[in-house]
């Protein structure tokens, strides 16, 4: 793993109150408008930082939304250029991570991308999340950065092939 090479920890949590499992006919996988993704993403990625979780180019991308009984409980924006694609601000809340929401909610993306022409599909993962995305068929595209000025959190550019 890449981080691990460079000597940084991955750090995985399971709380055991987490579901394993959705009947698939309570789970649906919607666009949804942008606001609609804002408490999601505040939730799970920059809590008590709604500044930075709006992005500018929102309006041009494609929302998708994970819902169980109604609620958004995951949320991923995807943003395609021809022959490439690119998702930002994936987040599934806490209480519903482990029961394949974020596999879901990734494969929708991935197959928006695809019918919209994408050839390849990347994005900006936390150092922590790598072994997530490489189980998922990406590979890292370049090394850690800290992509925010201020934060000491380390970013990889990971990136997928499309069929």
């Amino acid at each position: 793993m890449l981080f691990l090479r460079l000597g940084l920890r991955v750090v995985s949590a399971r709380a055991a109150c987490r579901p394993r499992s959705y009947a698939t006919s309570s789970v649906t996988i919607n666009r949804v408008a942008p606001e609609a993704t804002v408490g999601v993403r505040e939730a799970v990625l920059w809590p008590g930082r709604p500044d930075m979780c709006r992005l500018a180019e929102d309006a041009q991308g494609l929302h998708l939304a994970a819902n169980v009984n109604n609620d958004v409980v995951g949320v991923v924006s995807l943003f395609v250029d021809g022959a490439e694609a690119r998702f930002r601000k994936f987040a599934v809340l806490e209480a519903h991570r482990g029961a394949g929401l974020g596999s879901r909610l990734l494969q929708a993306a991935e197959s928006e991308a695809t019918r919209l022409g994408a050839k390849t599909i990347d994005c900006d993962a936390r150092a922590e999340m790598a072994a997530y995305y490489g189980k998922r068929g990406y590979a890292a595209a370049g090394p850690p950065f800290a992509k925010y000025e201020g934060s000491e959190q380390l970013y990889a550019t990971m990136r997928k092939p499309l069929a």
